[in-house]
């Protein structure tokens, strides 16, 4: 398909179909071929060793394309905290972006930020869980 990666939009794709969506369409394609991955890559202004695989430039190309945080770190810095709650709800961040942020920061959301994952993994394990065993119940063995 001639032409191909000048109709692809990444960043627009990564809107609609968010990061694990971009990397299944872009994976499982018969169109997109390491050629025109590098050319996506190229027009991202991202930099690949010719040794790069086809999954390293799918990861980088979708990180790079689905970033949504567009402020500086001394903007935010700028902000209160319900502005930057606003702020990142508005611009609809991904749970991956904020992680990546947080390491470019050298931040570590700590004992408490730690606790939190916690219980929210635990609530959704379990709340699943019960469905399961509720839905499992009216099935015979």
């Amino acid at each position: 398909m001639p032409g191909l990666n000048s109709e692809i939009d990444v960043r627009l794709l990564a809107r609609w179909l968010g990061i694990q969506g971009v990397k299944a369409g872009l994976k499982e394609s018969r169109y997109i071929t390491v050629e025109t991955l590098n050319r996506l890559a190229k027009g991202l202004e991202i930099e690949f060793g010719k040794k790069a695989t086809r999954q390293e430039l799918i990861d980088e190309i979708v990180r790079v394309a689905s970033k949504r945080i567009d402020k500086s770190v001394d903007e935010l810095y700028r902000m209160e905290q319900d502005e930057i709650v606003c702020y990142l709800d508005e611009i609809g961040v991904e749970s991956e972006e904020l992680l990546d942020f947080l390491k470019q920061l050298d931040l570590d959301p700590g004992r408490e930020g730690r606790k939190n994952l916690i219980r929210f993994v635990a609530r959704e394990l379990s709340e699943t869980g019960r469905f399961k065993r509720i839905a499992s119940k009216g099935r015979s063995p």
